[in-house]
């Protein structure tokens, strides 16, 4: 009985640390991406008008902040797509962890 179960919790423990493996990459990505993404919005477009606030016309601020909100829109849109991905390598990752501990408490249990 105890040999069926062996390859079995070696399955889960290989499943488990890879899914481990995949989801602390997906974090690290997720944290590196929105870094990336932050800055190309809130960096270039207030630069801009900073560099030529002086040889701006009044439409010209309207357009900024309209395309900065739409850029910030755009961000919030990528941002929860990424972190949905993320949220769902770290739950693939942490069911696997807790089957292999389940399997692992049942047979150890008399």
């Amino acid at each position: 009985m105890e040999t069926d179960l062996a390859p079995d919790l070696e399955t889960l423990h290989h499943e488990a640390s890879a899914l481990k493996v995949k989801a602390d990459a997906a974090v690290r990505t997720y944290d590196r991406e929105t870094w990336i993404r932050l800055a190309l919005v809130f960096f270039p477009i207030p630069f801009v008008v900073l560099l030529v606030r002086l040889h701006l016309e009044a439409w010209g601020y309207y357009a900024a902040g309209g395309f900065l909100i739409a850029s910030v829109a755009l961000l919030v849109r990528l941002d929860g797509a990424a972190a949905a991905k993320r949220d769902s390598a770290v739950r693939a990752a942490d069911g696997a962890q807790q089957a292999y501990d389940e399997a692992r408490a049942a047979r150890n249990a008399p």
